[in-house]
């Protein structure tokens, strides 16, 4: 356990390598899973913390933990994805994350690994199944394992953490925003680009959303730079991801002066700390319409 813990503070660097950390574990009915290592605060044993049967509104909710002090609601992943709950005694650790400031508590069987996979090696799946983001293959006893990460996003959905944005928008998008200038977007996840398209729509400024990073990038060297009013960009996408996507713009001259949003669910302050190195102009939880409001008229 010390290893991986260690491993999870030596995760500052690895969007400069085109790589993605993933922490691969064991579902409780031993299917491999994985997880953006950016996403974890910390890897908890379960019998180390206080488990209390809340009331809930959803079976795939296990109950409340108290995790440094704070309540954490805990996921059976197992339920969520179409399987039976197993006994508490069967889930070894939670893997305490944090999504759009909300802290999570998944509950596994086991660790496998902290392994490295570039953009290139994660298959993106989310048209076929909307509870994967991405697949890939890990060495399990020197066999290629297929390994499957998440949609954390369609999950906190499912839950009923979030909805479709459709109220968001309505309630916090009062009046239009007048800019000729085209926004670009970047948002691997059909969810988040649902709602993308409502909030713009609503502003009556000019946009595109893209599903990857690589196919933005290549839209901007087609335009203008002073047509450009704004960068909208998702971190964890296939091909270039939202690290890619800021770094270029803000190191490429022409482009340097373009404001760059990240609008991620991805929400520790380790992952704002490594925007806020690459000169990011805002950072926005997925979710935050009201937000992502007042930043977008402050920049256009």
């Amino acid at each position: 356990m010390s290893g991986i813990s260690g491993s999870v503070e030596q995760m500052t660097q690895a969007h400069l390598r085109n790589v993605q950390q993933l922490a691969v574990f064991y579902t409780g009915h031993d299917n491999i899973y994985a997880i953006n290592i950016a996403k974890v605060k910390a890897f908890i044993i379960t019998e180390e913390v206080t488990i209390n049967d809340t009331p809930k509104e959803s079976e795939v909710i296990a109950g409340i933990a108290t995790i440094r002090g704070e309540p954490v609601t805990l996921i059976n992943l197992d339920v969520w994805l179409g399987l039976k709950a197993l006994e508490m005694s069967e889930y070894k650790l939670i893997i305490y994350c944090e999504f759009n400031h909300k802290k999570i508590g998944f509950l596994v069987r086991d660790m496998l690994d902290i392994v490295e996979k570039t953009t290139d090696e994660l298959r993106h799946t989310e048209e076929t199944n909307s509870k994967i983001t991405y697949t890939t293959y890990v060495k399990v006893d020197e066999k290629d394992e297929l390994c499957t990460v998440f949609n954390a996003e369609q999950l906190l959905r499912d839950v009923g953490w979030t909805d479709d944005g459709e109220d968001d928008v309505k309630k916090f998008v009062d009046d239009k925003i007048e800019t000729n200038k085209l926004i670009l977007a970047a948002e691997d996840s059909g969810v988040a680009r649902e709602v993308l398209n409502k909030f713009f729509k609503k502003t009556g400024a000019r946009f595109e959303i893209y599903a990857n990073g690589s196919l933005l990038i290549n839209r901007l060297d087609e335009l203008d730079p002073e047509t450009v009013g704004m960068v909208l960009t998702d971190i964890e996408m296939p091909g270039t991801d939202g690290y890619q996507v800021a770094s270029y713009v803000k190191n490429t001259a022409k482009y340097a002066h373009i404001p760059v949003i990240v609008n991620s669910s991805m929400t520790t302050d380790a992952v704002r700390g490594k925007m806020n190195q690459i000169g990011v102009d805002a950072f926005v939880g997925k979710t935050d319409i009201q937000t992502l409001f007042e930043m977008t008229k402050k920049f256009l």
